[in-house]
C-alpha cells in the first residue's frame, strides 16, 4: 500500500505545513515544511501541499499516495464515557473487550452523529471488582467489565471535505490523528514527569493536555491563539495584520535581533517600530494581557485546576509558544505550576509522534487481528 515500503506524515497546520517521510525502519529520509498565510483560502493551502508533496517526491524517488494526517481543528470534541458489561457465562477479556468497543461505536454513531472517533483512549477498566490502569492481555474467565473511556472526535463534514481535497490532489488518507494528543503522547514519554501538563498554542485555537501519573486526566480546546495577539496589535496600534505579525514575531528572537539594522525583508526593524509610533512598552503589554487570557481560559474548570497545581509541571508546545522560548512573562499564576517551560520541538519531531503513535494502534491490531470488532474497523477507519 506504501511505495518502497515509506510513512508519510503530513501536519497541516494553519499557518504551517510540515511533510515528513520516513522508511521502514523508521528513520526519517526527507523533511520539508511550507509557510501559509492563515488568512488565505484553502485553495492556497492544498496548492503549498502539492509544491512540498512534488519536492518530495523528487528527492525520495517514489510517488507519494497514502499519508498520515494530523491536524488540530478548532472544533476538536471529548467525551468521557463508562460503559460497563456483565455475562452469565465467564468470558474471555477480549470478547468482553471487543463487545464493549461495538456498543461504544454504535452510541457515537446515534448521539453524536455529527463527530467520528479520532482516538479512542483507555482511562482505566474494573474487572470483577480489581482495578487496572491498562487492559490486562489473556485474562480468562471474566464476569464483569467496566471501561472508562477518553474519546476524542472530529467533525464527519470535517472528514469528508479533507478526505475530497487530498483525493483531487491524488493522495490517500490512511489515518487522521489529533496532533496536539500524539505529540503530548511522546513528550509526556521523553520529559518522565509523574505530573504534566501541556498547552499547545496555535493560530486560533489553543489545546490543554494534563497527564497524572502518566494517565490522562483531561484535554480541553478553547478558540485563542497566536492570531488573537496579532489582531490585538493591529486593532491597538492601527497597523495592518501583516505588520502586526512582523512586529509579534520580533518577541520569536533573543533581544540581539532586535536592531536598527534591517536584515531581512521578513522582519521589521525597532526603527520602523519607533516609525510608526508605537510604544515597546505598550506592545509588551498587549502581548502580556492576551497570553494572560490564553491561560486564564485554557486551565479554568479543568481537572488540573480541581487538584493542587504545586505539583505539576507544564510545558508549553505549538508555533505560538515560540514567544515564551528568549523572552520572560510574569502572569498573574492563578493556578500554582511548579513550574512554566517552553518545549522546543521541530518537524521532525511532531511527524515523528504521530508515526510513533500509528505504529503503536498497527501492533495493537495485529495482536488482535483474529478477533473482529470496532477495533478494527476503527484502525481501517480512514483507509478507503
Amino acid at each position: 500500500m506504501r511505495k518502497n515500503n515509506f510513512f508519510n506524515v503530513i501536519d497541516l497546520g494553519s499557518s504551517k505545513i510540515r511533510l515528513s517521510v520516513f522508511n521502514g525502519r523508521n528513520e526519517e529520509i526527507f523533511s520539508s515544511s511550507s509557510l501559509l498565510n492563515p488568512t488565505n483560502n484553502s485553495k492556497y493551502c492544498f496548492e503549498e501541499l502539492k509544491k512540498t508533496v512534488k519536492v518530495a517526491e523528487k528527492e525520495i524517488s517514489s510517488h507519494i499516495e497514502d499519508v498520515i494526517l494530523i491536524l488540530d481543528p478548532n472544533e476538536i470534541f471529548t467525551i468521557d464515557i463508562s460503559l460497563n458489561k456483565k455475562t452469565d457465562k465467564h468470558m474471555s477479556i477480549d470478547q468482553i473487550y471487543n463487545s464493549l468497543l461495538m456498543e461504544l461505536n454504535h452510541l457515537i454513531k446515534n448521539s453524536y452523529d455529527k463527530y467520528e472517533l479520532a482516538h479512542i483512549h483507555l482511562d482505566q477498566c474494573i474487572i470483577d471488582n480489581k482495578t487496572y490502569d491498562k487492559l490486562p492481555i489473556n485474562k480468562e474467565n471474566i464476569n464483569n467489565l467496566k471501561v472508562d473511556f477518553k474519546l476524542i472526535c472530529l467533525p464527519k463534514n470535517l472528514i469528508f471535505d479533507l478526505k475530497n481535497n487530498f483525493k483531487l490532489n491524488n493522495l490517500s488518507i490512511t489515518n487522521i490523528f489529533c496532533t496536539s494528543y500524539v505529540k503530548s503522547l511522546t513528550y509526556l514519554n521523553t520529559l518522565n514527569t509523574n505530573k504534566i501538563s501541556f498547552l499547545d498554542i496555535g493560530w486560533e485555537r489553543s489545546t490543554t493536555i494534563t497527564y497524572k501519573n502518566f494517565r490522562l486526566q483531561s484535554i480541553k480546546t478553547i478558540p485563542l491563539g497566536s492570531f488573537h495577539i496579532t489582531k490585538d496589535i493591529s486593532k491597538i496600534f492601527k497597523i495592518s495584520i501583516e505588520d502586526a505579525e512582523k512586529i509579534k514575531k520580533l518577541f520569536n528572537k533573543s533581544e540581539t535581533e532586535f536592531s536598527y539594522i534591517n536584515n531581512s525583508s521578513d522582519n521589521i526593524s525597532v526603527k520602523e517600530i519607533l516609525n510608526k509610533n508605537i510604544s515597546i512598552d505598550l506592545l509588551k503589554k498587549v502581548i502580556l494581557y492576551r497570553i494572560q487570557e490564553i491561560f486564564d481560559f485554557a486551565f479554568k474548570g479543568s481537572e488540573l485546576e480541581a487538584n493542587n497545581y504545586s505539583n505539576s509541571d507544564l510545558f508549553l508546545i505549538g508555533g505560538g509558544s515560540i514567544l515564551f522560548n528568549s523572552n520572560s512573562f510574569y502572569l498573574n499564576d492563578n493556578f500554582n505550576f511548579n513550574s512554566i517551560k517552553f518545549y522546543e520541538e521541530n518537524d521532525t519531531d511532531i511527524c515523528r509522534s504521530a508515526l510513533k503513535y500509528y505504529l503503536n494502534i498497527r501492533q495493537e491490531y495485529q495482536t488482535t487481528k483474529k478477533k473482529t470488532g470496532l477495533f478494527e474497523r476503527f484502525f481501517n477507519f480512514f483507509d478507503k
